[in-house]
């Protein structure tokens, strides 16, 4: 693929790329922080360099098991008693995608759900897939062979992405949010590059409130405590509308769906509560309420 500097810029600076010479590293157009990003088979814009020790166990962890990946995964889903294809399927659906769109799959792994995308976006799409192992990276690559739709490979932190605002019409993120590092940033990222109106899927392990005191899924949490890991609800970015929680996956996995809004939502505290021959409404009883427990 070329053409780099013209599809990303700096996940950091968020200034434009200009292509070196030799035609192998891109540089970003920053004077305060020159930063610098190889290309070798896939273009690798991962930041920071050093990456956070929880984000580089991952990293190693998943470069390792690449080639028995999707074995270890089918085996969940079968443990989960749940059928593969039709919950990938259920979580692409959230995603509203037509043919034309331009989507961003951060975390594409292997490319299983990448493949779905590729499909419900073709004739004319555009599909960027990242991860953060470029061996799970180049699986997924060989593998995918698109033929009506531009897919892009390229190697990066789901915290800082390689994209100007509103560059999407929507993010998908499934089966590692729980593990970042920067958890809350990586959200409000996804919610950054998605256009206003766009849709953003995002899921991972967590066993549904009302099972977790079920033999069987306490068993399921004592072996993989990711599976106890609450549903980071309190990162979610502000500017957000028509909120959806699933509990998919055998009820072991949540997927949050959610559109990205021009504005956060507020509350009228000031309207006049009908009926009251007196001054009365929200932000009075809050004032009130807090005299009476200073």
């Amino acid at each position: 693929m070329s053409n780099y500097e013209q599809k990303f810029i700096c996940p950091k600076t968020k200034t434009a790329l200009v292509l070196a010479e030799d035609g192998n590293t891109l540089h970003n157009t920053s004077t305060e922080e020159p930063i610098s990003y190889e290309i070798n088979d896939i273009v690798d814009l991962t930041y920071p360099k050093e990456l956070f020790e929880q984000d580089r166990k991952e990293q190693l962890a998943y470069n390792d098991a690449y080639q028995r990946y999707d074995r270890g995964v089918t085996w969940v889903f079968e443990s989960l008693n749940s059928d593969e294809a039709t919950v990938r399927q259920k979580m692409t659906n959230l995603l509203g995608l037509k043919p034309g769109m331009k989507v961003l799959e951060v975390g594409a792994g292997t490319g299983k759900d990448s493949e779905l995308i590729i499909k419900a976006i073709a004739p004319g799409g555009q599909a960027f897939l990242s991860d953060l192992s470029p061996n799970m990276l180049r699986l997924a690559k060989q593998r995918l062979q698109p033929e009506e739709v531009d897919v892009n490979y390229f190697i990066a932190n789901g915290t800082y992405l390689p994209f100007e605002d509103n560059t999407f019409d929507a993010v998908f993120h499934f089966g590692g949010i729980n593990t970042f590092s920067e958890r809350k940033e990586a959200f409000e990222e996804f919610n950054r590059v998605v256009k206003v109106g766009g849709r953003v899927v995002v899921g991972d392990e967590s066993v549904a409130p009302w099972l977790r005191d079920q033999s069987s899924y306490q068993t399921l949490m004592s072996a993989n405590p990711m599976f106890a890991d609450q549903v980071p609800l309190e990162d979610l970015p502000k500017n957000i509308d028509n909120f959806e929680l699933h509990w998919i996956f055998g009820f072991g996995y949540y997927v949050l769906a959610f559109e990205k809004t021009d504005k956060t939502p507020e509350v009228d505290v000031n309207l006049q509560i009908p009926g009251k021959d007196f001054e009365d409404n929200w932000r009075i009883r809050a004032e009130r309420n807090a005299q009476k427990n200073a």
